[in-house]
């Protein structure tokens, strides 16, 4: 009797256990297999498939719709290019709005093709990763220009103190005569001459940050033991910035790269359509003479 007490215990036991698998299995939410990153990769860069693997996911079909699946991976691929449109990292699903294929993706990995304004062209600005502030695409910066070293040793100021004596000024123009004159009086041109000491700075440039490009390094762990999922290369500091300006002002960055010395700085977002109408207020710049006459100013005023 307890042996048959036994054994239907058993059996009730096992059907509670499948029971509960049975019912398990049917809340369970369907398994997708869904594309993900294998390895870092940056905004604006092209995805192949040694970026990506497969990952079986249980999710509900709400959560799966947002996922790229392999299938849908296979169709993107075939369209050709296919890139990121923000960072992604090592084991994230890749989501619909994250990627971009075909001529959008080629948009974003060929700068020639991003450009949609015959005016506006993208300039390559090298940076150092510490004396530049901390930039995202889509930022909004100024670029100053600066030339020259200090060469003077001391300040000097002129201050008359008393009645100023009756003098004669003596003039520092110069004269020259104008050409083609046509009979009537005799006329001469002054010519003005403004000396500035150097050194100088001089906002030069606004524009649009497209793409930071960092140092890619080959990563040392890529393909150790126990690490197959770390990525074959890593993003290093920042080498320099893809920036979107006007094409006349191009020229003065070019210039200004290759005379001196280029600093980049954060302008308001606010002005990014004044920076893209070319409407914002140009700068006087500041030499060493500005500095030296500020600088006795502002001792005249604190003396007061």
């Amino acid at each position: 009797m307890r042996k048959l007490q036994l054994l239907i215990g058993v059996v009730l036991a096992v059907a509670a256990g499948l029971g509960v698998l049975v019912v398990g299995k049917l809340n369970q939410p369907p398994e997708y297999q869904v594309v993900v990153a294998a390895d870092e990769i940056p905004a604006f860069s092209q995805i192949d498939a040694d970026n990506v693997a497969i990952d079986v996911q249980s999710v509900s079909a709400t959560v799966a719709e947002m996922y790229i699946l392999a299938d849908e991976w296979a169709a993107m691929a075939a369209e050709g290019a296919v890139a990121a449109i923000e960072p992604l990292h090592p084991g994230q699903p890749l989501l619909h709005e994250q990627v971009a294929s075909g001529a959008q993706a080629q948009g974003l990995t060929r700068l020639a093709a991003a450009l949609d304004d015959p005016d506006r062209v993208i300039v390559s600005v090298p940076v150092e990763q510490g004396s530049v502030p901390s930039l995202v695409p889509g930022d909004v910066i100024a670029l100053y220009f600066s030339a020259g070293r200090v060469q003077a040793n001391q300040l000097i100021t002129e201050t008359v103190v008393g009645e100023e004596p009756e003098a004669e000024v003596e003039s520092t123009a110069s004269f020259t005569e104008t050409s083609g004159w046509d009979g009537r009086d005799e006329a001469q041109v002054v010519t003005i001459t403004t000396e500035l000491e150097m050194p100088l700075a001089k906002q030069i440039a606004e524009g649009v940050v497209y793409r930071l490009n960092r140092e890619r390094r080959q990563n040392p762990n890529y393909g150790a033991p126990g690490m197959e999922h770390e990525p074959r290369y890593i993003e290093g500091e920042l080498r320099a910035l893809d920036v979107v300006v006007d094409r006349e002002t191009a020229e003065w960055v070019v210039f200004a790269l290759a005379h001196g010395q280029v600093q980049v700085a954060v302008l308001p977002a606010i002005n990014r359509p004044a920076v893209e109408a070319g409407t914002l207020p140009v700068t006087a710049g500041a030499t060493w003479s500005d500095f030296e006459e500020s600088f006795f100013a502002e001792r005249e005023v604190n003396d007061e």
